[in-house]
C-alpha cells in the first residue's frame, strides 16, 4: 500500500507523541530496520513476529509470543503500510 498524505500526517503524529527508547531508527532509516508483526484481528492487539522481539522495549511477553507496543509500529501494522 503506498503512504498517502494522510498516513505520513499521522505518523509525523504519532512520532512527535512517542518515546522512542531507540530514537525511531525504523522512521529515520525509511522503514528499512522495521521488524516484521502482523494485527491481531481487530483487538487492536499487533503481533511481534521477530525473534529479537524479547529483547526490544516495545515488546511484551505474552504468552508463547511477543506483543509489539509501539504505536508506530502499530499503526503501520493495521494499515498494511510495513
Amino acid at each position: 500500500m503506498q503512504v498517502t498524505p494522510e498516513h505520513e500526517e499521522q505518523i509525523r503524529r504519532i512520532i512527535g507523541e512517542m518515546k522512542c527508547p531507540r530514537d525511531t531508527p525504523c522512521y529515520t532509516c525509511d522503514f528499512e530496520m522495521l521488524g516484521r508483526a502482523r494485527p491481531i484481528g481487530s483487538t487492536g492487539v499487533v503481533d511481534c513476529l521477530e525473534e529479537r522481539g524479547s529483547c526490544c522495549p516495545c515488546g511484551l511477553p505474552f504468552g508463547d509470543g511477543i506483543l509489539c507496543m509501539c504505536p508506530l509500529r502499530k499503526y503501520l501494522a493495521e494499515h498494511g503500510l510495513a
